[in-house]
């Protein structure tokens, strides 16, 4: 559901962008003075584990497809506000690297995918959490709640067209709602997938809120995410070719006006293919595993960064 340059107006790209960098920054302010090592290796391993899953569309019905988002899922696990980095580092490399999502309009998937997703993912999860705490109730929350995040950012980047005078508000509303509440159930699928598996093997992390993780060792957990990624870009060939929701709603469906689009960067590896590699298999996957790499990395290395420049300089200079 990444949406291209070109499709929105000079007006909602302005706001969008204007609204997702005041919630970037107080991310970015609100993580810093609550990050640890651990935290920073887990939004790291999470950024890479959510961009490797983007990676594989699934079919839904009528030759249309959806991948997973991950908002609701790094919101559940980290906290909203940690999502919000995790999820706006995966959109950056993405639309940067791989010219997935337009530049310009990076401030609108921002806010429809790390913004809106993480937060209402998170506050479905808690309210349906509060009724009970016992594991099949965080699991079964865990679904609905990446189900209403996912109907909700299609929602907000239908209203985002409608506002941009590019399409019937009724129509693009209908049109994303229905489809994205069949692609929801994937998205809440994997969710509770990940959830259950972190319940198993760190059930202290689920839950998301600002107290410090515990001592123990997150080596277990970060091990076994770093590879469902790789797992999951290894299987990246196997994605559907189908168009995902908002293509298909917006181009098959004829629902929204027609548009020129914009190609600002072309990246490095465009369409998810590295270059100079004769196989598209091959070249979809190194891609991705490219991809993981930089995602992860970057993430843990302003991270570190964050962390070391709020113990500030050593005392004396350093004697």
């Amino acid at each position: 559901m990444h949406i291209p340059d070109g499709m929105l107006s000079n007006a909602t790209v302005a706001a969008t962008g204007a609204t997702s960098v005041g919630f970037v920054g107080y991310a970015v302010a609100w993580v810093r003075k609550h990050l640890d090592q651990q935290r920073v290796v887990l939004m790291a391993v999470m950024a890479a584990l959510i961009f490797a899953l983007q990676m594989l569309n699934f079919p839904v019905a009528g030759g249309t497809s959806g991948h997973f988002a991950g908002g609701a899922a790094a919101g559940i696990l980290l906290g909203p506000w940690p999502a919000v980095i995790v999820m706006t580092t995966v959109l950056f490399v993405q639309a940067l690297v791989f010219a997935d999502g337009g530049v310009l309009a990076l401030g609108a998937n921002v806010l429809n995918m790390a913004v809106i997703g993480p937060f209402v993912g998170f506050a479905v999860w808690k309210a349906i959490v509060s009724l009970g705490r016992g594991r099949v109730t965080k699991v079964v929350a865990a679904f609905i709640a990446a189900w209403v995040a996912a109907v909700a950012s299609a929602l907000a980047a239908g209203v985002e067209i409608w506002a941009s005078g590019n399409a019937n508000f009724t129509a693009v509303m209908s049109a994303m709602g229905i489809w994205h509440s069949l692609i929801g159930l994937g998205e809440g699928a994997i969710t509770a997938g990940l959830v259950a598996y972190v319940l198993k093997v760190r059930p202290d992390l689920v839950g998301g809120d600002d107290r410090r993780m515990t001592q123990l060792s997150i080596r277990p957990l970060a091990i076994g995410l770093a590879l469902l990624s790789v797992c999951g870009v290894a299987l990246s060939w196997l994605a559907s070719t189908h168009p995902d929701g908002l293509e298909f709603v917006y181009f098959e469906q004829g629902v929204g006006a027609r548009f020129k689009e914009v190609t600002l960067l072309k990246g490095l590896a465009p369409d998810y293919v590295l270059p100079g590699i004769a196989n598209d298999t091959l070249a979809g996957v190194l891609a991705g595993l490219v991809g993981i790499v930089v995602v992860g990395a970057l993430l843990f290395a302003a991270g570190s960064a964050a962390r070391q420049s709020r113990k500030g300089p050593p005392a004396n200079g350093g004697r």
